[in-house]
């Protein structure tokens, strides 16, 4: 399955009335996500992150980026080829660990 396909698919479990919905539940399922490595790492646990869990949050995190994405008139694929010329372009000039967006 390509980025689009997905977000083709994705878009037809799209059932909300506000376009702010996709925008506050991603923000939502990022903080879900990152929560499951925040809290271990933070108390120290050896247990190891829940793969699962991962997955899940994860999925949360991609079917609200996909819905703000079609809001906007964007693809997912369009959004990633983009952000890689971006990375290639910093790496080029030796700015990946710089500050800023703009670099």
């Amino acid at each position: 399955m390509t980025l689009n396909e997905y977000q083709i698919q994705a878009a037809t479990t799209a059932i909300y009335q506000e376009k702010f919905y996709p925008v506050a539940s991603l923000m939502v399922e990022s903080a879900e996500l990152a929560d499951l490595f925040v809290k271990p790492w933070l108390r120290g646990d050896d247990k190891p992150i829940d793969r699962d869990k991962v997955m899940s949050e994860a999925g949360d995190v991609l079917w609200n980026l996909a819905a703000v994405l079609t809001d906007c008139g964007l693809s997912l694929e369009i959004v990633a080829r983009n952000n890689l010329r971006k990375l290639e372009d910093r790496a080029a000039r030796g700015v990946l660990k710089g500050d800023g967006g703009e670099r």
